[in-house]
């Protein structure tokens, strides 16, 4: 009697092809495929794409953290390319890449994966599987039990914290803030980082800058109104900036502001005159004023009116 389709892939997940220092294996493959269930269970597979996205990094690193030991090192590119070799996980290539791909067995970092890979996918009978709660919660133990036994439960946490913060990013898209304060700093932090950066595209709205390495992110999700005044973690109270303009806009030395004739939306930088173009350090400040803001594609996640004025209001003077 042939085995159910769960059954079978559970005993793929069991056996993944890993590399070994000593007698335990590697993480890396069982860490990348407890992602994408994670994925998956935020909703984010609905078109069966896994692409080598800021989301699937972040969550990876999350788990990474909590299994590596020995000399393990965070290369999730690693993975997401040797995982071909378990039969349920299928490349496909950037267009015109196809044969290059093809001939491709090794690989040596992010930029050779993202140049050759436009995305992964798994088996349809896999994914359908992944999308059933019950079938995934199988699917996961068994990655848990297989290759993190002695992290059984700490593994497990963080696979709850991480369907918390899911909903928590679906609520934030919402727009609804009424029950923002019973949700847990970290994973209402988290969640709103998350549908922020995203909305953004992980460009700074002030600078342009988008710089990503793996899971490394130069931009920050800040909160144009203070949480701790509006308990708005909605987008529109938020906005992607680099680290050095989110520090500015704190201090109140920078703010984004309506442009002329009070029109909120097309929104420009506004500039404290405390800041001063004579001196070097503040050039490169200075010179955004009046420039428009940045702003997500999507008009729903644009800032509100209501968060410019409230940084408009305080910069300094």
């Amino acid at each position: 009697m042939s085995p159910t389709p769960l059954a079978h892939y559970a005993r793929l997940f069991g056996n993944l092809r890993t590399d070994r220092e000593g007698d335990r294996p590697r993480p890396h493959k069982p860490v990348m495929l407890l992602s994408v269930v994670a994925l998956a269970e935020a909703g984010r597979l609905a078109d069966g794409r896994i692409r080598y996205s800021p989301d699937l990094l972040e969550i990876f690193g999350r788990f990474f953290e909590v299994v590596r030991a020995g000399s393990d090192k965070r290369t999730p590119f690693n993975p997401f390319f040797y995982l071909k070799s378990d039969g349920f996980w299928h490349l496909h290539p950037q267009p015109g890449m196809e044969a290059i791909l093809t001939a491709t067995h090794n690989i040596r970092g992010p930029g050779q994966l993202m140049e050759l890979v436009s995305h992964a996918s798994l088996d349809e009978q896999l994914l359908a599987l992944i999308a059933d709660k019950k079938s995934r919660e199988v699917l996961r133990l068994a990655l848990i039990n297989r290759y993190f036994p002695s992290k059984h439960e700490a593994v497990l946490e963080l696979c709850r914290e991480e369907e918390e913060i899911s909903k928590r990013e679906q609520y934030d898209e919402s727009g609804n803030v009424d029950t923002a304060e019973r949700v847990a700093e970290s994973i209402r932090d988290a969640a709103f980082g998350r549908v922020v950066r995203r909305a953004y595209d992980y460009t700074c709205a002030m600078c342009g800058v988008r710089f990503m390495l793996d899971d490394v992110i130069l931009v920050e999700a800040a909160h144009l109104i203070p949480f701790a005044e509006s308990h708005d973690d909605s987008p529109p109270n938020g906005m992607a900036l680099c680290k050095n303009h989110h520090w500015l806009m704190d201090r109140h030395l920078i703010a984004p502001g309506p442009s002329h004739g009070d029109d909120y939306s097309k929104p420009v930088w506004l500039i404290s005159p405390l800041l001063d173009d004579r001196l070097e350090a503040h050039r490169a400040c200075v010179e955004h004023k009046g420039r428009r803001v940045i702003l997500p594609r999507e008009e729903r996640h644009h800032p509100s009116p209501r968060a410019l004025a409230w940084r408009a209001e305080r910069l300094r003077s």
